[in-house]
């Protein structure tokens, strides 16, 4: 039976994650589709660049905040109702893996919008917020000093331009664009969170393997010098 409760657990954390927001955000302000609009990705960052092209641009961040707290949200729920559930007497450990892994999923194939989706960052953070905020440090500054080093590093063999170090601006870009250091990040990012809390390294290593997936493309795209790889 606790097998059913799972399966039942795995379900419902994919449906809050196939939730599309940025999909629904841009609908309703544009009247347009965002898959049609920059990288096509249904997320945050895409949100911003669609209300921008179809002249929203005093709704670009407003657009932007909705999507990523909602997004975040989807991760911390999905979470938070495994671990309320658990009077249905099933394995909590496999639980909040589960839920983890299938909100991700769900944000990353939406079942409302043919399987596509955003990447699932958005969603991870929102878990790593709700089980320990300070996780999300531990797992987040292996992802930036990852960027910035691979950003120093191809800069220097002339494979990408130099960026101003002065401002700030510019180093968070490359938070974004920086697919090698972000690739890399990545997979390390769960190795320090799992001598910094055990139960959640777990959660986050399963979702953490939708993100890798979901990024091979960009990665791809970002040696080949495509247009679309930073979106």
């Amino acid at each position: 039976m606790s097998n059913l409760y799972l399966i039942l657990i795995s379900f419902v954390a994919y449906l809050v994650g196939s939730f599309p927001t940025a999909y629904l955000v841009v609908k309703k302000i544009t009247g347009q589709d965002i898959r049609k609009v920059g990288s096509g990705n249904i997320g945050a960052m895409n949100t911003v660049r669609a209300l921008k092209n179809f002249g929203k641009e005093k709704l670009a961040i407003i657009g932007f905040l909705a999507v990523l707290i909602i997004d975040m949200t989807k991760g911390a729920l999905a979470v938070f109702l495994a671990q309320r559930l658990q009077f249905l007497d099933y394995n909590m450990t496999l639980a909040v893996i589960f839920a983890a892994f299938f909100v991700v999923l769900g944000h990353n194939y939406s079942i409302f919008l043919k399987f596509s989706g955003g990447r699932g960052a958005a969603c991870l953070i929102g878990i790593l917020l709700y089980l320990n905020i300070l996780s999300l440090l531990v797992w987040g500054l292996p992802v930036i000093l990852a960027s910035i080093l691979a950003q120093i590093i191809l800069e220097k063999t002339g494979f990408e331009k130099k960026i101003n170090w002065k401002k700030i601006s510019e180093i968070f870009k490359i938070l974004g664009s920086q697919m090698a250091g972000r690739m890399v990040g990545l997979i390390i990012a769960p190795i320090p969170l799992y001598f910094y809390n055990p139960e959640v390294f777990l959660p986050i290593a399963a979702g953490t393997i939708l993100l890798l997936i979901k990024n091979i493309s960009r990665f791809k795209g970002y040696f080949l010098k495509e247009k679309t790889y930073g979106e």
